[in-house]
């Protein structure tokens, strides 16, 4: 996976962005992106947005069988990859949130903390606890996406 990402990254001068994806150093699965690739993405100016799909948020997580509450998933977790993110890049400017929250599972497989799409708001709040200035949690609540949107449309 790390090689097809950085032959497409080279193969593609365009904008990118990737949707939804979260941090193989915190959840180690080929689906999730390694600090290389993260690196690689922010290079081309990407933003990565977190997904609150629980297997991407925690490790060990077994589909049908884990539940949130054994897992302890919270919104925190979410915070923690795009943290790292963050970490990474040196600055707030390469994350969002992706949520994928398209409907393919339910609560059995989110946070234990998220009842509606109205939580997400509460992301803003834990980026802030970490000491995120609000330009910087607007950024990652949505501003990087459009930011990014807006460059790719000109």
């Amino acid at each position: 996976m790390r090689r097809l990402l950085l032959e497409a990254l080279n193969l593609f001068q365009g904008p990118v962005w990737a949707s939804h994806s979260n941090c193989r150093a915190l959840v180690s699965h080929n689906r999730q992106f390694d600090d290389d690739q993260v690196r690689a993405l922010i290079e081309r100016g990407a933003v990565i947005g977190a997904a609150l799909d629980a297997w991407m948020m925690v490790p060990g997580w077994v589909r049908r069988k884990t539940t949130p509450e054994a897992a302890g998933l919270k919104l925190e977790k979410i915070v923690e990859h795009i943290d790292h993110i963050c970490q990474i890049a040196g600055n707030t400017s390469h994350t969002g949130i992706g949520s994928d929250l398209d409907g393919a599972f339910g609560r059995e497989q989110t946070p234990m903390d998220l009842d509606t799409i109205a939580d997400l708001a509460r992301i803003a709040e834990m980026l802030r606890a970490r000491g995120y200035l609000e330009d910087e949690v607007a950024g990652i609540m949505s501003g990087n996406f459009i930011r990014r949107l807006r460059e790719a449309w000109k």
